[in-house]
């Protein structure tokens, strides 16, 4: 197969996308588009994706874009290992948590503690960005100790949407702050943020 994934390697999203293709062991290729402040994308990417966001990816001439539906389309196509819980609950409770990391970890975690200190000359995080990060990082334990085998201690879509938040979080005080609050999570990040995917798929401005 002829894979192109569309956008920047320093993009959490993007990242998620890097992850599980690596997990499927699938070859792939990076196309630089970059959709921020300086950043340029590739001429006809308005046919790729519309709203000019990343990532975008065709796979033999298919194009996607929007992250879940791009995993999901990986996981579908390459057989092994399988990143979706064959339990009916942990596959429920692996697209909560993945929506979860969309609509209420991704914008306080990324954009309310990682970008103003490390993109913005370290301009503090608010008080909002804080109180809502310690709240959904207590609500990502919580599902860690109620249903461990959604993305835990089995890898599944839900984990590289967590791994790849987290990254951009504990490479801040306040984010790793954060995280320590919450010890089994804390306990499960580490191993995890060491894993040879992680490793790879590091960018330079992120410790991990």
């Amino acid at each position: 197969m002829e894979i192109n994934l569309y956008g920047t390697l320093e993009s959490v999203y993007v990242r998620i996308v890097r992850l599980v293709l690596l997990t499927k062991g699938a070859k792939f290729s990076m196309v630089e588009a970059d959709p921020f402040e300086g950043g340029k994308l590739p001429a006809h990417y308005d046919q790729l994706h519309p709203f000019g966001k990343i990532p975008a990816m065709e796979i033999d001439g298919f194009g996607l874009y929007e992250t879940d539906a791009i995993v999901h389309y990986i996981d579908a196509v390459f057989d092994e290992p399988a990143l979706i819980p064959s339990s009916v609950k942990d596959a429920a409770r692996m697209r909560q948590l993945m929506r979860i990391v969309d609509a209420y970890a991704y914008r306080p975690l990324v954009w309310g503690l990682y970008v103003p200190i490390y993109w913005r000359d370290g301009l503090a995080p608010t008080d909002e960005a804080i109180t809502q990060s310690r709240q959904v990082l207590g609500v990502i334990e919580g599902i860690l100790d109620k249903s461990p085998a959604c993305g835990f201690t089995t890898l599944t879509l839900a984990t590289f949407y967590m791994m790849s938040t987290l990254a951009a979080a504990d490479t801040v005080e306040p984010g790793a702050a954060l995280i320590d609050e919450r010890p089994r999570l804390r306990e499960w990040w580490d191993s995890m943020r060491v894993s040879a995917s992680m490793v790879e798929t590091r960018p330079d401005c992120m410790k991990f």
